[in-house]
């Protein structure tokens, strides 16, 4: 997991740690986790660092603690079928017109 995709990850955790706050202000609590669909969860969930990402601890510490409280939980998704990653990385051409289809609902 590189730092911008580690970055990433933790604003996304962030929003969804905002969403969460603001839903139960409005009086709808939240029962179960929120599920956040990423292709490198493996790193987040077991805080597993080198002397290569040390810098980066504090993203992991935010989305540990998210994950150990039970607001957050991460699944593994292959990064081939992972829709967010259509507008920041190469696809090929028939990988990007499924994941096209999909995002703008055409199909599931």
């Amino acid at each position: 997991m590189t730092e911008a995709e580690l970055q990433a990850f933790a604003m996304c955790a962030a929003e969804v740690l905002y969403a969460r706050k603001l839903c139960m202000d409005l009086g709808f609590t939240q029962l179960h986790a929120t599920t956040i669909y990423e292709d490198n969860v493996w790193l987040a969930q077991h805080m597993y660092l080198r002397n290569r990402s040390k810098h980066i601890a504090s993203h992991f510490c935010f989305v540990s603690a998210l994950i150990e409280s039970g607001q957050m939980t991460p699944v593994q998704r292959a990064s081939a079928d992972n829709i967010a990653d259509l507008g920041t990385a190469a696809r090929a051409r028939p990988a990007f017109e499924r994941m096209k289809a999909i995002m703008f609902g055409d199909r599931r």
